[in-house]
């Protein structure tokens, strides 16, 4: 089922009387922001962490190493750290991990960089093999990040004892059941659930559970999810998934599909679509927020890749989750 939101306003003005002391009026709820704005006309947004504490996301550039940073009640999206920055050339996924830690990756830079969003200080910086794509990235139970390599048949993982990071190859995905293609874009998005980890493969659109204890994979019994990028979870159950359309068919629109997985996460079924007001344009990263909403941002790869001219402005959507 393909569901289409429509925003409606939430808030409403209540006057209070107060005895002896007139009236005064009671604060409106906040109408939520439909879409942000991010500047630049060759800015091609890929990647996005949110913090809930802070109300703070940021955003990456496929196009340059810029960071961009924004606020869930703020429609305009700033510059937050240039491009070149760190020696930055190209960013890709990002996250935060739960010490508040901005995990950026570099795309085909294979570069991954760590740092301390409160005064920009870089933490660290790790190099991926070379010949590699350092796609996405998600943080397990026990504070490790695992990224995948798209151009690459390798899992990373990342740690961090005392200050000291590591990266290391984690698995060989030559050795697993995933089908590797060279040249495209093949494990994407990567979602940490309890001991697994569940990725979606862009160009075939599987879905693959991976065991991270002992490295054993398996296809998740799923529709195929073409071109999916961002998997999203809050609980592991419902997770979404972002589509756009580099390696669908041509009349796939880009969408947020909503999987109901099963307790073992072998087994998943698409329950819901999400397309806002004016559709989606190659979604790449998402966040879910406190405030019952997914943020998604519209990259516009498959026009970046294709060294076609951009839809402005660029955009971060953001739409209403059911509960």
């Amino acid at each position: 089922m393909r569901v289409r939101f429509r925003h409606l306003l939430l808030g409403v003005s209540v006057t209070v009387t107060m005895a002896c002391t007139g009236t005064a009026p009671a604060e409106s709820a906040q109408v939520p922001l439909d879409h942000y704005v991010i500047p630049g006309d060759r800015a091609f947004p890929t990647g996005l962490a949110y913090d809930p504490a802070s109300g703070h996301f940021y955003v990456g550039s496929a196009a340059d190493g810029a960071l961009y940073r924004g606020h869930i009640d703020r429609p305009e999206v700033e510059l937050w750290s240039p491009d070149g920055t760190d020696g930055r050339e190209l960013t890709s996924g990002m996250t935060l991990d739960p010490a508040g830690r901005l995990f950026v990756n570099g795309a085909d830079s294979n570069s991954i960089r760590i740092y301390d969003p409160a005064g920009a200080e870089l933490l660290a910086e790790l190099r991926g093999l070379d010949g590699g794509f350092v796609n996405e990235v998600t943080i397990a139970d026990d504070g490790s990040a695992y990224v995948t390599d798209s151009f690459l048949p390798v899992i990373y993982r990342i740690t961090e004892t005392e200050g000291r990071w590591q990266l290391e190859p984690w698995l060989d995905v030559a050795d697993t059941p995933i089908d590797w293609v060279h040249g495209r874009h093949n494990l994407n998005g990567i979602l940490a659930v309890g001991r697994h980890l569940l990725s979606v493969q862009s160009n075939t659109g599987q879905l693959w559970r991976i065991d991270r204890f002992t490295g054993a994979v398996i296809e998740v019994d799923a529709p195929p999810l073409p071109s999916g990028d961002a998997l999203i979870s809050a609980d592991g159950r419902q997770v979404f998934v972002t589509q756009g359309n580099l390696y669908a068919a041509g009349d796939q629109e880009p969408r947020v599909a909503v999987l109901a997985m099963n307790e073992d996460l072998t087994s998943a079924q698409v329950v819901d679509t999400l397309i806002p007001p004016g559709g989606l344009r190659h979604p790449s990263q998402a966040a879910l927020t406190e405030r019952g909403r997914i943020l998604v941002v519209n990259s516009q790869y498959n026009r970046f890749v294709a060294e076609q001219a951009p839809e402005l402005p660029f955009t971060i959507s953001s739409i209403p989750v059911a509960d």
